[in-house]
């Protein structure tokens, strides 16, 4: 029972008895108990006024906390709103998010719309270009289309990477650029050495020539093509297949034109138009002579990366005792390592520091979809645009061809 609820309760009491006195007034004839019974009245006309007045402060007290309690819980409301607001309109998602990442799955796989959640709805409509030809601007109900191909997220983009650079040392050492547009790279081609002066002798002017590495865009496309049974599978399944099937696609093209590329449509290798080091009698020999050809400068973190075939002739090697004493692969060279690319063609070596490759990614990688009748399948094609350069003179291409056999 709450005050008020008491306060009621008292006053019902009170006006029962004042009842109860009226009665016996009318009877009592003891002028004593006339005068008693009055100042009992008195009394309790005193305690119900301010039970009155007592109830009336409560509840004044209640309404106003009730208007606060309103007044809070409307600004919270209010507050609350404002938020969501505010997710919704800085909320933006893109190629990096994983919402977009489950999105497109679903996309190039033609899932209907119930299967995508409010999320991937808003990722697509944010991030999405699909191979509509008219475009359709984005707004609260209608989900925005780019008329122009559909976007490989980053993250599949990064795991196409990473599977590229797992199967190629020299690709993992290259420098990667991002930059959509053409590229022009300053690099200092020739440069006067330093000199020592005696006190107070003033320096000479330096002397510097630069030159420039160019890089603009060639086209790297293939197609993937699956069964429309294939395409029924979940949606992380579906990812992982598309990665292992444009790693072994597009990685052998993209990572042989860093090395070999011609620059004619295509990439300019790093040894692409270097004469072959042949000097010394055995693969070890010419691994370490076609290192030894590199400049002074070129040395400066430089490494040597060598075919399978070449890996083979040394590991095979067989001394005077019986032994095969490289079957581990060379031991660590004092000054730089050699590893094995099975990129490189038979019998070649490739020295070098790899960082003064440059590839550019001028357009990230997309796939567009084409869906036939007639054999039941789907055909993805995947697209990018790259180019690379290496710094002229600081490459060397060795090999081991026409040596003796072990």
């Amino acid at each position: 029972m709450n005050r008020l609820q008491e306060i009621e309760q008292r006053k019902a009491e009170i006006d029962k008895r004042k009842t109860e006195i009226r009665s016996e007034l009318e009877t009592v004839e003891d002028v004593n108990k006339v005068e008693e019974l009055e100042k009992e009245v008195d009394s309790l006309d005193q305690e119900a006024t301010a039970l009155t007045e007592e109830s009336e402060l409560i509840s004044e007290h209640n309404e106003n906390e009730k208007k606060a309690s309103a007044v809070e819980e409307k600004s919270a409301v209010k507050a609350k709103k404002m938020e969501e607001k505010n997710m919704n309109e800085e909320r933006k998602y893109n190629l990096s998010s994983p919402e977009y990442r489950t999105a497109w799955a679903k996309k190039v796989m033609g899932l209907s719309d119930d299967k995508f959640t409010a999320e991937e709805k808003r990722a697509l409509g944010d991030a999405i270009t699909t191979t509509a030809t008219e475009f359709v601007a984005s707004d609260a109900d209608t989900q925005g289309i780019n008329n122009g191909g559909l976007f490989i997220p980053t993250s599949v983009r990064m795991e196409l990477m990473e599977l590229m650079e797992k199967a190629s040392p020299f690709f993992r050492d290259i420098r990667k650029l991002a930059v959509q547009g053409n590229v022009d790279l300053p690099y200092l081609f020739e440069a006067d050495d330093a000199n020592w002066y005696a006190e107070t002798t003033e320096t000479k002017n330096e002397g510097q020539e630069y030159k420039n590495l160019q890089l603009t865009g060639w086209e790297l496309a293939k197609d993937v093509v699956i069964t429309w049974k294939l395409e029924e599978m979940a949606v992380d399944s579906f990812i992982d297949f598309i990665i292992d099937e444009l790693f072994n696609k597009m990685a052998k093209t993209l990572i042989t034109a860093t090395i070999y590329g011609t620059g004619s449509n295509m990439p300019t290798g790093a040894i692409y138009g270097e004469t072959p080091v042949q000097t010394g009698d055995d693969s070890i020999a010419r691994v370490l002579n076609t290192y030894g050809a590199l400049s002074e400068d070129a040395k400066i973190g430089a490494n040597v990366y060598i075919s399978s075939a070449v890996n083979l002739d040394i590991i095979s090697y067989k001394d005077n005792n019986g032994n095969y004493p490289y079957l581990a692969g060379l031991p660590k060279v004092s000054g730089f390592n050699v590893e094995v690319d099975p990129y490189l063609k038979e019998k070649d070596i490739l020295a070098g520091n790899a960082r003064y490759y440059i590839l550019n990614e001028n357009t990230p990688v997309r796939l567009d979809k084409e869906r036939t009748v007639k054999g039941r399948k789907v055909t993805y094609g995947a697209y990018a645009i790259y180019d690379g350069k290496p710094k002229p003179g600081y490459f060397k291409k060795g090999t081991t061809a026409n040596l003796p056999s072990a």
